[in-house]
């Protein structure tokens, strides 16, 4: 069996950048005790669980919003992570009296300054994000006029405007998926500026899966469930390739069953895996023999 390293894949400097930020405040006394990293630091089960052996505690429920995770907690640091979160959060940990530590990728950031700039200049936002996702929350947070588009289907149900549009997408989005619905949003609004504002480290993942999977019987996505650019890997992979696709956590997920009659299999990982994790699937996978 023929097994396909699909590279560049792992850690991108986002991720990178806010795990060295953990490292950094449990290295520094300076930091009150204890550390809590609001959500997940990055989405990926492994990374967290190697901060909290370190003493990180990670405030982390999917169906409470940033401000609900505050509650109950009254000193120590607080970290924010690498996803964003509003300026309701911010305030909120600046007034309980919190050490605060931002995380926040730049890119993401870049995100808001560009959408602030256009409301400034009267402009009707619209955001294409996957609701609920902390990196969503923090956009809507913004202003309450920024409409959010997950689906197709929602540009449907979009108002008629009389105003210049303006059009921003989550970093980590699918690009297969944001340029299908820029493209029917153009339809309903001729006149809108769009920016794309998927990260590079996103976007040549995606671009670099898509030349890989040529000939490819299967491919294993290595990364999180949690994880939106690992699951927008999978959707590539499938959709534009048209390949047998498995999202795993780790190598104690392949099953053998999946590999009969496997001639080339390839792997590529989230920007949230460890490099290490993907190793021990790249090495399983080279070792097999069906």
């Amino acid at each position: 069996m023929k097994v396909i390293p699909i590279t560049p894949r792992g850690f991108c400097p986002g991720v990178v950048r806010a795990i060295k930020i953990v490292e950094k405040v449990l290295k520094e006394d300076r930091y009150s005790r204890p550390i809590y990293v609001l959500g997940m630091i990055v989405h990926n089960k492994f990374v967290v669980s190697d901060l909290q052996a370190k003493g990180v505690i990670t405030l982390d429920n999917p169906k409470l919003s940033r401000l609900e995770l505050l509650e109950g907690i009254s000193s120590g640091t607080i970290i924010v992570t690498a996803h964003g979160a509003s300026k309701e959060v911010f305030d909120k940990i600046k007034e309980l009296g919190f050490n605060m530590v931002d995380a926040t990728c730049q890119d993401v950031y870049k995100t808001h300054a560009s959408i602030k700039e256009h409301l400034l200049h009267g402009y009707k936002v619209i955001f294409i994000g996957k609701n609920k996702h902390p990196e969503t929350e923090a956009i809507l947070a913004l202003d309450k006029s920024i409409l959010l588009v997950e689906t197709l289907a929602d540009v449907q149900m979009l108002p008629s405007l009389d105003q210049p549009v303006f059009v921003a997408n989550q970093t980590t989005f699918s690009i297969r998926d944001i340029e299908v619905i820029i493209d029917q949003l153009r339809i309903k609004y001729p006149l809108l500026i769009a920016e794309d504002e998927i990260c590079n480290s996103t976007r040549v993942r995606q671009e670099a899966l898509i030349a890989g999977n040529q000939n490819v019987d299967l491919c294993y996505v290595v990364g999180d469930f949690r994880s939106n650019n690992t699951r927008n890997l999978v959707k590539t992979s499938i959709e534009a390739t048209n390949t047998k696709t498995i999202l795993i956590e780790s190598v104690n997920d392949i099953d053998p069953e999946d590999l009969k009659n496997i001639k080339i299999v390839s792997v590529t990982s989230g920007a949230s895996t460890p490099t290490h994790i993907t190793k021990d699937v790249i090495q399983y996978l080279t070792g097999y023999l069906s």
